[in-house]
């Protein structure tokens, strides 16, 4: 039976039947949610549950956050066969949590629980596994842990690592767990392709107060690196807004210094640069000391230097997707300064959209992509979709 939180947060899981394995840690309560979480975007998702698990967390949970009955014994059905065997119906096995004494016997191939047994045949068939470790801290720095965690990478387990506190090794977060999920079962179609994104807008120093900037969030450029990272892209975000995300990020305030971030990121090699960024078109001599309020104010502003055509001169053939904001123009205008931008820089996708429209600052829009044979085509959502498409554009031309 589907669940009704189907793709209700995206569609990058649909297709893929997901295993979770659900072990005797506390943290087995967190596991409700991570599943519904994956549920939202696509997955069918089983779970397996060892005794020591129910202790802790009844199987009608799991079965309410799954919608199918858990698997609580191997049965005459061969259930680690019938999903983790060769050619089985699982695309991953997720354990979460996994406890020390379950990472240890995985490593030696010990399987005297559903949830080992499970993994055995995952790990034995070439089936994806990941592990979600959490205990202790103290049993996590065990050495015997330590060596058991190294096992598993040896032999190809994908480990999202718990967060470090308050004296305990805990369960990695849910968006976390999904992220990796969502790479590891993901196309793979940018995989070693090394990208470098812009986003969000530029600070300009006034004084040691004030800045001179723009309505830009970097939500846009956010999503895009997550997209390309979830294709397998090694990604370098350059911004202002540093956040928690799974991508190397560079801070560059103003326009000059996200310059000189690019041109030092696309010269230790690069495949593609998407200036997704609104970089400032002004910047100015900022004084030393904060200017004083209440009297009329005149600033000099002078225009910055085009990251886009400095880039393109220092690397003619690079592949570079740009960014074409207007406003209150019709879609064929749009296409024909989409174009004009295009040539004029060489570009190789340009995304364009009419800001008075919306989309600065919020979490939908409307953009056409647009490749050189002038094909358009048009994105309309979340964000997180429109990054996808434009990913999808963009392997269409590497």
């Amino acid at each position: 039976m589907p669940s009704d939180i189907t793709c209700s947060v995206s569609d990058t899981l649909c297709g893929k039947t997901i295993v979770v394995g659900v072990t005797g840690s506390i943290a087995a309560v967190r596991v409700v949610d991570l599943i519904r979480d994956l549920i939202r975007r696509g997955a069918e998702v089983h779970a397996v549950a060892s005794a020591a698990s129910q202790q802790i967390l009844h199987p009608y949970a799991l079965e309410y956050a799954t919608t199918h009955p858990v698997i609580t014994e191997i049965t005459g059905r061969v259930e680690h066969v019938q999903f983790c065997g060769v050619g089985g119906l699982a695309d991953l096995l997720l354990i979460a949590p996994a406890t020390a004494n379950t990472i240890g016997k995985m490593a030696c191939g010990i399987d005297d629980t559903p949830v080992t047994t499970f993994a055995t045949t995952a790990l034995g068939s070439g089936k994806p596994v990941a592990v979600v470790p959490a205990m202790h801290e103290a049993m996590y720095r065990h050495p015997a842990v330590l060596h058991n965690l190294d096992a598993l990478r040896a032999m190809g387990v994908t480990l999202i690592d718990p967060r470090l506190e308050e004296g305990k090794a805990k369960i990695a977060d849910n968006l976390a767990v999904v992220r990796e999920v969502e790479r590891l079962l993901g196309p793979a179609d940018l995989a070693c392709k090394k990208i470098i994104i812009t986003s969000g807008s530029n600070a300009e120093v006034i004084d040691p107060i004030r800045i001179l900037t723009n309505r830009a969030s970097g939500k846009t450029g956010i999503a895009l690196a997550l997209e390309a990272r979830r294709r397998g892209a090694e990604v370098t975000l350059v911004h202002r807004f540093i956040q928690d995300i799974p991508v190397r990020q560079v801070y560059a305030e103003s326009a000059r210094e996200m310059l000189d971030a690019v041109l030092a990121e696309v010269a230790k090699g690069c495949d593609v640069l998407i200036s997704a960024a609104a970089v400032a078109d002004y910047t100015l001599d900022p004084q030393a000391e904060k200017i004083k309020s209440g009297q009329e104010l005149v600033l000099r502003l002078k225009p910055t230097q085009k990251i886009i055509k400095t880039v393109r001169e220092a690397y003619p053939h690079l592949k570079i997707v740009g960014f074409k904001a207007e406003t209150g123009v019709t879609d064929e205008e749009l296409v024909l300064r989409a174009k004009k931008s295009m040539q004029g820089a060489r570009l190789d996708l340009v995304v364009a959209n009419d800001v008075a429209r919306g989309g600065m600052g919020t979490d939908d829009n409307r953009v056409l992509i647009i490749d050189r044979l002038v094909q358009r085509k048009v994105a309309e959502g979340k964000k997180s979709l429109i990054a996808k498409m434009i990913m999808d554009a963009l392997v269409e031309i590497l």
